[in-house]
């Protein structure tokens, strides 16, 4: 295992006990993976104190070229599978009045040669804001229409990470058409009694936890502006 698969296998670690933690008896889902490309990608353009601190984070102390190694990784990723689709998408938007140099440019594009671009948000800020949704929205076969909600940039924002994460997989083993039907069933946890469900009329309800599946699938992104 090399140096980049155990920094992000640490790093995984780290903020799985954090939110386990903060939320003992509740569910766990994230993808390190998403988060550390993000960071990675955020951290090219951080120098000093804050470069040390993302990097100290993501556990890079042992990782010579941080940008190549996630460069491979995102590409191994994203390959075809007969077995899944997954895709993940990382982009930096850098509004233009920061006149980024040619040095940041420059190292920025080596490894993330399509994931930054300098747009306009103090004064196109609408625009902008269209753009970067289409944009995400093309990439995901658009599973995501709207990834930046009225609130989340505003002309005062200067950095912007979009990360976002779609995945679907079949099941190793599917369940016999044959042997699916409609009943009543349980849902047990630890320390918990659940009383029994109408599968008929349970898909209704928002408040559901679990329904039987031929496909797994999962969603999910995160902005990070400044």
């Amino acid at each position: 295992m090399d140096a980049l698969q155990l920094a992000n296998s640490a790093f995984a670690v780290d903020l799985f006990k954090q939110l386990c933690e903060k939320e003992p008896a509740g569910n766990v889902l994230f993808s390190p993976i998403c988060l550390s490309t993000s960071l990675s990608l955020a951290q090219v353009g951080t120098k000093g104190d804050t470069a040390n601190e993302i990097g100290q984070v993501l556990h890079f102390e042992n990782v010579k070229d941080v940008p190549f190694g996630f460069q491979t990784v995102t590409s191994d990723v994203n390959k075809l599978s007969s077995f899944y689709s997954l895709k993940l998408i990382k982009r930096l938007y850098i509004d233009k009045s920061l006149n980024p140099s040619t040095e940041f440019i420059s190292s920025t594009k080596r490894p993330y040669a399509k994931e930054m671009e300098t747009v306009d948000f103090k004064d196109k800020l609408e625009e902008t804001k269209g753009q970067i949704n289409n944009a995400i929205k093309d990439l995901t076969d658009g599973h995501f229409e709207n990834i930046l909600s009225d609130n989340s940039i505003s002309d005062q924002t200067q950095i912007l990470v979009v990360n976002a994460a779609y995945f679907v997989g079949k099941w190793m083993k599917k369940f016999p058409e044959s042997e699916t039907k409609e009943c009543p069933f349980r849902v047990n946890k630890v320390g918990q009694r659940v009383p029994t469900i109408d599968l008929k009329n349970h898909s209704k309800r928002r408040d559901h936890k679990s329904t039987p599946m031929r496909e797994i699938e999962a969603q999910g992104a995160a902005c990070l502006s400044w």
